[in-house]
């Protein structure tokens, strides 16, 4: 079993700075775990704390039914890949890969087969010779993973392995450790704050903020249903827009309303909002920028949703365009096809999609619908 537990980890480093806040995660056997958030969250500090590099102010952490709070680093059976790779420069691939076997005294020839089988899955097997300064920064990383692999651990754990790398790169290396995720069939604990990391490796998120679980889901849960604005702002690129409006009740129905907007809420948004009484108060709305629509046949279909806006610039992405908007006294990003052509000073009709709209209380922050 290689299940990871952690039940009210606190780390404080004196009485007044606490890093980490009484984190709750079950991490299952064979899981990918991505602990996501800004600089400074506490996500790489919990993750040394796994991996015993940091010690735990209070609370349990369990690797399978084994609390190991007072266990060393060497006897948690884990492996650990680093931001800045923590090669040895004067040692051959080989011989970095070999190196933790050598010190637990591990014979020649299953050394020989551990490494020779990790460059094989790692595609470095013609490399073997060569010492770290020769290397690619993608070759060194494959090197650092394949440190790891040889040791066959119950637990990989990495800190944002990827960042030193450019973005060609990063995409490739992405696909590669999620492949081998599945071919060495491990738990996989990942720290990064590249939410585009995340939502592709993961089976699940943990997103962190100020050393606190905001909420742990599959990326398409959080995605979907983020349980707070801060989730809902940090996930998905260009960020949600959050818009100051009052729920008012029209001819029966519920609309979000102010200035300039004047949206239809879905019959279910409706119920909720009633049900919790919110009818008449102000909430943030949340609209994420694919929601808006330029679509012709969508506008006519959603007159009930529609508003007016003035084009402040674009950002041509490639097959995307993303349009920055200026609305009463908003700006309101929105996602287009590639080939939308408007230029700044244009007034422009959209519609909102109403089915995925997000609604936040104004004051708590947490999601009502």
């Amino acid at each position: 079993m290689s299940s990871v537990t952690l039940k009210n980890i606190c780390k404080s480093y004196n009485k007044n700075v606490q890093t980490v806040k009484n984190i709750n995660i079950d991490i299952k056997d064979k899981e990918f775990i991505v602990l996501v958030g800004p600089s400074g969250c506490g996500k790489s500090t919990t993750l040394r704390m796994i991996a015993g590099l940091e010690e735990i102010t209070s609370g349990e952490l369990y690797i399978g039914d084994k609390l190991v709070n007072d266990i060393h680093p060497k006897d948690r059976d884990i492996a650990m890949v680093f931001q800045n790779y923590a090669l040895y420069p004067h040692l051959s691939v080989y011989e970095n890969m070999a190196f933790a076997l050598k010190i637990r005294k591990t014979p020649k020839d299953e050394i020989d087969k551990k490494v020779r089988e990790a460059a094989r899955i790692l595609d470095l097997e013609k490399v073997l010779d060569r010492k770290p300064k020769a290397l690619s920064g993608g070759q060194r990383q494959r090197v650092a993973l394949g440190r790891a692999i040889v040791r066959n651990p119950k637990v990989f754990l990495m800190d944002e392995p990827l960042s030193n790398l450019d973005a060609k790169l990063r995409t490739s290396m992405r696909a590669e450790i999620s492949k081998l995720h599945k071919t060495l069939n491990s738990t996989f604990i990942y720290v990064t704050h590249d939410q585009v990391e995340a939502m592709t490796m993961a089976d699940k998120i943990v997103v962190l903020k100020d050393g606190e679980v905001q909420q742990m889901a599959t990326p398409k849960e959080i995605y979907s249903n983020p349980s707070n604005m801060f989730v809902a702002g940090f996930i998905g690129s260009p960020q949600m827009n959050f818009i100051n409006v009052t729920i008012k009740e029209i001819r029966g129905e519920l609309y979000a309303v102010n200035s300039y907007l004047n949206i239809a809420l879905t019959t279910e948004a409706g119920k909720v909002l009633t049900e919790k009484g919110y009818i008449n108060k102000e909430v943030i709305l949340g609209i994420r920028p694919e929601h808006i629509k330029n679509d012709e046949a969508f506008i006519n279909e959603n007159e009930d949703t529609t508003f007016e806006a003035l084009v402040d610039f674009n950002e041509l992405m490639g097959s995307e365009t993303y349009c920055y908007l200026k609305a009463g006294n908003s700006s309101i990003t929105a996602k287009f096809d590639g080939n939308f052509n408007v230029k700044p000073g244009d007034r422009i009709k959209l519609a909102i999609d109403k089915r995925p709209i997000h609604i936040f209380d104004k004051e708590t922050e947490l999601t009502i619908v």
